[in-house]
């Protein structure tokens, strides 16, 4: 369902720009968001239901936030180390399609580039070509993740309607590997009989095999509180509540910085998960299992900088994955 007309508002960033992340997996990793709001408004989106989040349709751009950074990256009273990682962003997708945007972005990872700092983000937007050059005048310093669940246009319109579409993403992979750029994909979140069935799957694993992806991360949708009338309200309601039920019941956990968050059953992920390995390996694509949003199991480290730097501590009474 359409939402209200994108309005695009400034908003100077005040205090400390990078702040280390909730998520487990981004443990020592700092993080910053170029904005507050997101134009993709995927209906999906756990920062949408933050009490703080910008009404439906408005995006805060930290338009001086570039320039923030730098001084707190060069102040010579700086008493830590420059981080060897900065992670964009965890509350926003940092190419979103707006020029005052990717201004941002495209300042902000510059000045981290040029001091030496690697870069991680996540997008499901289209990444601009001059966005690729910057990449390749600083090898081994990006790791891209793209986010891609599913090539039908119906679902592309219901659930991320900003979003670039699939068929761009695609390309997003194609010349960032083209320029030497390490490139995992993101299936995230997967939605229980919207995005799991095999004539979905096999035709994106395929091309994603043809675009060269070894490695796919796998994650649920969860829900909190703040989600549910976000997906009432951005979708069919008929396929919203079908969508909720798989959750009834299900009590709150402590979920990477949430506690009040519900997953689906545990035996529902197992075997989607399952299906979902099997018909990727078909492929020849390895699949991790997100540790950080599957705390009951014995699921997959991260590979939030690409190279696995979190790995949850394990409790006896846990089960290995499969151990049904």
């Amino acid at each position: 369902m359409a939402g209200r007309p994108l309005r695009i508002f400034d908003l100077p960033r005040r205090g400390k720009i990078l702040s280390p992340a909730d998520l487990p997996c981004l443990q020592g990793i700092m993080t910053l968001n170029v904005t507050k709001g997101c134009a993709h408004r995927c209906a999906y989106c756990y920062a949408r239901g933050y009490r703080d989040a910008p009404p439906d349709g408005e995006v805060y751009v930290y338009s001086n936030l570039p320039e923030r950074l730098e001084e707190e990256l060069d102040n010579p009273r700086r008493r830590k180390a420059l981080p060897e990682w900065v992670s964009l962003s965890t509350s926003c997708d940092p190419f979103q399609p707006m020029d005052e945007v990717l201004k941002v972005t495209w300042a902000t990872i510059k000045a981290l580039l040029e001091r030496g700092i690697r870069v991680s983000f996540l997008t499901k937007g289209y990444i601009p070509g001059e966005f690729i050059g910057l990449f390749q005048a600083h090898p081994g310093l990006i790791f891209a993740r793209v986010g891609l669940l599913s090539l039908r246009g119906d679902y592309h319109r219901q659930f991320e309607p900003g979003a670039a579409r699939p068929e761009v993403r695609l390309d997003n992979i194609k010349r960032l590997k083209q320029a030497g750029v390490p490139v995992e994909v993101r299936h995230d979140p997967v939605i229980l009989e919207v995005t799991d069935l095999p004539q979905d799957l096999d035709p994106l694993f395929c091309q994603l095999k043809e675009c060269g992806i070894a490695t796919v991360n796998i994650a649920f949708l969860h829900i909190r509180p703040g989600i549910e009338p976000v997906l009432k309200r951005d979708l069919p309601l008929p396929l919203a509540l079908r969508i909720l039920r798989l959750y009834r019941g299900q009590p709150f956990q402590r979920v990477a910085a949430s506690c009040v968050t519900r997953l689906l059953p545990r035996h529902l992920r197992i075997l989607t998960y399952s299906q979902i390995q099997g018909i990727a390996s078909r492929y020849g694509i390895k699949t991790l299992l997100c540790a950080c949003k599957n705390p009951d199991l014995q699921a997959d480290i991260c590979h939030i900088v690409g190279n696995s730097p979190f790995r949850p501590q394990r409790k006896e009474a846990q089960l290995r994955l499969f151990a049904i």
